[in-house]
This record gives structure tokens, C-alpha cells and sequence, in this order.
């Protein structure tokens, strides 16, 4: 089954529809949505206490995990209806996460690991050589936006600080403007 691309003018950035999960068939569902719409260009910010669902809303929402009930739409693709592999393309050209613990790879450099999104999604290397000459370039302007420039580039990702980690993070979460 090919995804098809909808017209993305016309339909929200996320709609959801009568959405459940639950980790396992016969527990209880650990998230129950009957409606929530985001808008295009509209900003949102998620907060509750540990358990309340953030990280499995947001797994759902970049295909990670799929709803037991419900309908289920990113940028007009319908996520529950997408195969595994649909999915995982879906995600790596449409979507950015900034993990809690950064899940920079220790082997690779500041801007391997940012470019790293790049290697999976054709549309997002395409888009950032739109804005840089290279996908190298891109990386790199990104990081000194972040105060990662200069020598620091040469830096190990392993003796960053954890602020600077999150810096790098980010800048692997925006490349190829997802």
C-alpha cells in the first residue's frame, strides 16, 4: 500500500478522532481522545504529570506506536491506516524529536549526528541543501545558530555537556525543516 500525499493546505496539522491506546490487548487504555484538532502553524505546548500519557501521544503522533481504536491524522496521512515501514518513512520526512536523554550516537561527530535524519529521508536532504549549499553546511549553520560553532565542531559528543547535547539534539531534530 502507497501512501498518497492529501492536500495539505486544506487539513489540519494533527486530527484526531475517537483515539485510544493501551500497551498490551487486554489492558486498560491509557489514552481515550474523542476530538483534538491542531491547526497548521498553530503552537502547542504539552504538560502533565509523569504517566499521563505525553511521550505515548507523541509516539502516536510520529507513528512510533499505532492507536488500538480511532483515527489518527499527520499533515492528512492517516498514521493507523500506514504499514511499519510507511510509517517510518512518514516520520523520518515529516518529523523532528528532541528525545529527553538527546539519544546522540557516541561514535559519531556533532554534525554526523545531526545530519544523521538526513541519511533516511530524501525530502529532508533536499531541503536542506535548499537552504545550504550541502547537507555538511547545513548541519554546521544550524549548530553555530546554537552556539555549537568554531573549534567546538571537533568536540566529541561524548564530552559535551548535557545542555550542549540538547543543543545538538535540536539542531538534528530541525535539519531538513521537518
Amino acid at each position: 500500500m502507497k501512501a498518497t500525499t492529501p492536500d495539505q493546505g486544506s487539513s489540519p496539522a494533527i486530527d484526531i478522532v475517537d483515539l485510544a491506546f493501551r500497551w498490551r490487548e487486554e489492558g486498560a487504555w491509557l489514552l481515550d481522545i474523542e476530538r483534538f484538532t491542531v491547526a497548521r502553524g498553530e503552537r502547542l505546548f504539552i504538560q502533565g504529570p509523569s504517566g499521563s500519557g505525553k511521550s505515548t501521544l507523541l509516539n502516536l503522533l510520529g507513528g512510533v506506536s499505532v492507536p488500538g481504536r480511532g483515527s489518527l491524522r499527520v499533515l492528512g496521512h492517516d498514521l493507523a491506516r500506514l504499514g511499519g515501514s510507511e510509517r517510518d518513512r512518514f516520520r523520518a520526512d515529516h518529523v523532528g524529536f528532541i528525545f529527553q536523554l538527546h539519544n546522540l550516537l557516541p561514535y559519531l561527530s556533532m554534525v554526523d549526528n545531526v545530519i544523521l535524519p538526513c541519511r533516511f529521508s530524501a525530502l529532508r536532504r533536499e531541503r536542506a541543501r535548499e537552504r545550504s549549499d550541502s547537507v555538511e553546511a547545513e548541519a554546521r549553520r544550524l549548530l553555530r545558530q546554537l552556539d555549537l560553532g568554531g573549534e567546538m565542531l571537533n568536540r566529541s559528543v561524548t564530552l559535551l555537556s548535557v545542555g550542549q547535547q540538547q543543543r545538538v539534539a535540536a539542531a538534528r531534530a530541525l535539519i531538513g525543516s521537518p
